[in-house]
């Protein structure tokens, strides 16, 4: 009898010291994974981002052109668009310099991180891409004109990555290239080499 509460004592005690042991290599996962993540260079990949905004992308010294229609008379109007030759020419001068986006060039090769809406380059229905626009507003070069070309991205990732919900905007992270690419939807003044792509939060 005597022998048997012993051996169930022994026992109960075995599972205790095996119970602390897991528990202790437990701890010991997660202190080390918790060490491994402040010490990262994902930590330090952070320190080294800058993160922007939209306006960021405009230098600071530049002035939009004022639309030359607001003080044309309604005879120099009517000119502008009588069909000739001449008047074709003077419209496309004027398309040209009401589109002048310059960019940012001091943003060339940072690493950023910029708040957008994805703006997928192939209609398919698919939520998997490598290639896609970032714009600051839902519906930009879809239901309405595409924003000048330094306020438009072409975001492009080694790999696939996922995007379900294109209504919802998202955090882009990646090296920023400030170069023109023209897709079939609209002009990009600035690229984005991804790295990590994110729902948006504050």
């Amino acid at each position: 009898m005597f022998v048997g509460i012993c051996g169930e004592m022994m026992m109960k005690k075995q599972v205790k010291i095996s119970l602390l042991a897991g528990l202790l290599c437990v701890l010991t996962v997660f202190s080390a994974k918790a060490w491994w993540w402040n010490s990262s260079s994902d930590k330090q990949d952070v320190a080294n981002t800058t993160e922007l905004s939209w306006e960021n992308l405009i230098p600071e010294d530049f002035v939009p052109m004022e639309n030359p229609l607001n003080t044309m008379t309604r005879d120099e109007i009517d000119k502008l668009f009588d069909g000739s030759e001449e008047s074709a020419k003077e419209l496309a001068e004027l398309e040209t310099k009401m589109a002048y986006a310059p960019v940012e060039e001091s943003l060339h090769g940072k690493r950023v991180r910029i708040p957008g809406y994805v703006v997928p380059l192939d209609f398919d229905g698919q939520t998997k891409m490598k290639e896609f626009l970032l714009v600051p507003y839902y519906g930009a070069c879809i239901h309405t004109p595409p924003p000048p070309a330094n306020q438009v991205v072409h975001a492009l990732s080694s790999d696939s990555v996922e995007i379900e919900d294109t209504y919802s905007p998202v955090w882009a992270t990646g090296t920023l290239l400030t170069e023109t690419i023209t897709s079939n939807l609209a002009e990009a003044g600035y690229s984005l080499k991804i790295d990590n792509i994110e729902p948006y939060s504050e």
